[in-house]
Formats: structure tokens, C-alpha cells, sequence
């Protein structure tokens, strides 16, 4: 098996988010039940895809492991408990872990001194990660007003990722195709705050491309 390492970590990590994107999108399209055990085993898989492939010290190791306990505890909870306190505890625990991710990608992808394959994978990897970040949010809005949003019926937040996800990343990148929409003013503030954030961040990332490749020219 090759060795993860700082030239080729990027690729196995946004690899591995595409795979829980698309596992979101399957869990989806199934009737509601059980098989939402799929979509928490892919999170769990990518907070230790995480752990070995993004920051390599000690205090991001430690972090990681106190947020996997977390999730694991929070998952645990919901399976002897309907309360919405234990979905609210799981989704807090997951935004926590992407908030971590987003700042430890963010400092080797966009504060790199070279332009690479991996770090230009990196930059994507956090718009991805900034992606699920707002879905984690719109889940925690659905989970406290289950009015929150038109075009999705309140159900398990397992059920909604795919959903919600879908909505995140069009609203991210100004798509807007209004099958789903707010339907409450926090819903409508977050919507437009990460449209916002979209937007800055590709104009960030394509100034920085472009004078880093200005710096390497003769």
C-alpha cells in the first residue's frame, strides 16, 4: 500500500468525501430505515481517512480521536434513544470535526508555498468540506423547526443528508434550482451567508493560483 504522505494526502482525502457524498445520495433514495447505519459507518470512515491523511502532528491525531469517541458515543445514544437530543449531539459533534478538518486542509492547501496536483485536490477538498459544513447546519436547523425548508418533510437526519448536501452545494455555487428553498429567516441567512462564502472562496483560491504561478515565472 502506498504511504500517505504530503504530495499525495489530498487525493486519498477527497476521495474519500466523494465516496460519502455518494453514499448520502444512496441512503437517500431508500425507503426510511435502518440502512442508515451506512451513511454513519462512511462518516466514520472519513474522520480516520482524516486522521491519517491531513494533519500529521500529535494535537490534530489527539483531536481527531476525541472526535470519533464522539461521534461514536453520539451514534450509541441514538440507537436507545428517539429523543432529538441525540441527533442535535451527533450533528454537533460532526460540525466540530469539519470546522477542525476546514482549518487543518485550509493551512496545507491555501497556505502552500508551491502549486502541486495535490494542493490544487486540497483547495477543492475544502470547498467540499465547506460544503458539508452548511449541511451539517441546515441538519441542525431541520432538527429544531422541522419547517425549516420547502420541498424536504422532516424525517431522520441520516435521510436528509443526501438531500440537504444536494441543497448546500447549489446554494454554494448560486445554482439556486428552487426545489428546495428556506422556509424560516434562519434557513434564508445561512443560505445566503454560504452563498457569500462560495463565492469569496473561489475568488481566493483563483488569485492565489494566479500569483503563485506569477512568482515561479523567470
Amino acid at each position: 500500500m502506498a504511504r500517505i504522505h504530503s504530495h499525495n494526502n489530498f487525493f486519498v482525502f477527497t476521495a474519500a468525501l466523494i465516496v460519502l457524498l455518494l453514499c448520502s445520495a444512496v441512503v437517500s433514495s431508500l425507503p426510511e430505515g435502518s440502512h442508515h447505519r451506512l451513511l454513519q459507518a462512511v462518516l466514520i470512515l472519513s474522520q480516520l481517512v482524516a486522521y491519517f491523511s491531513l494533519n500529521l502532528s500529535r494535537q490534530w491525531r489527539r483531536f481527531v480521536l476525541i472526535m470519533l469517541l464522539g461521534m461514536l458515543l453520539a451514534n450509541g445514544l441514538r440507537e436507545f434513544s428517539d429523543g432529538a437530543m441525540a441527533s442535535l449531539s451527533s450533528l454537533f459533534v460532526y460540525m466540530l470535526f469539519l470546522l477542525g478538518m476546514i482549518w487543518a486542509g485550509a493551512r496545507q492547501a491555501l497556505l502552500a508555498t508551491g502549486i502541486e496536483a495535490n494542493t490544487i485536490v486540497g483547495a477543492v477538498a475544502v470547498y467540499l468540506l465547506l460544503g458539508l459544513l452548511w449541511t451539517t447546519l441546515y441538519l441542525l436547523t431541520l432538527e429544531v423547526w422541522p419547517q425549516a425548508f420547502h420541498g424536504i418533510d422532516y424525517r431522520n437526519w441520516n435521510d436528509n443528508f443526501g438531500q440537504l448536501a444536494y441543497f448546500s452545494f447549489i446554494t454554494m455555487t448560486t445554482v439556486g434550482y428552487g426545489d428546495i428553498s428556506p422556509g424560516i429567516p434562519i434557513t434564508r441567512v445561512l443560505a445566503y451567508l454560504q452563498a457569500i462564502v462560495g463565492t469569496f472562496y473561489m475568488a481566493v483560491v483563483v488569485a492565489g493560483l494566479i500569483g503563485a504561478l506569477g512568482r515561479r515565472e523567470p
